[in-house]
């Protein structure tokens, strides 16, 4: 990372260990998904073109960045979303969120202001076969 990036989300979560539990890959933890899309559309500022994103299987981790240049510990949380869905054989989810980030000075030791970015989140699971017959629709 150059000296004039700074730290998102994901980059502060992969740099902390979990009080509870490890970390561990998409399949370690959510054996039960055959296939997952999550379609990301951020607003705000430093988004490129339409500022639509696709994740799938093993593209993500346990947060999805924001693109604003300017943004601190920016983004959302996908993981906690995805758990939420699993534990309730959820197959569709939709939500917007605000980025949990801030505007700061280049080195981060002046907080300005919170991010503005946005994100529409739409996240659609397939099962595995074997939990099929648990899903609503």
């Amino acid at each position: 990372m150059s000296k004039n990036e700074r730290m998102k989300a994901s980059d502060v979560f992969r740099g902390t260990t979990p009080f509870f539990g490890t970390k561990a890959g998409f399949d370690t933890v959510f054996p039960e998904i055959e296939e997952i899309e999550v379609t990301v559309q951020e607003t705000g500022y430093g988004v490129i073109g339409d500022g639509i994103r696709v994740y799938r299987k093993n593209q993500f981790g346990e947060y999805i960045d924001c693109s604003n240049r300017r943004c601190y510990n920016g983004g959302f949380r996908i993981g906690s979303i995805i758990r939420d869905m699993v534990r309730d054989k959820t197959i569709e989810f939709n939500t917007s969120l605000d980025c949990k980030g801030y505007e700061g000075s280049p080195k981060g030791r002046k907080k300005y202001d919170s991010c503005d970015n946005t994100f529409t989140v739409h996240v659609k699971i397939n099962y595995k076969e074997s939990l099929n017959e648990n899903k609503t629709p």
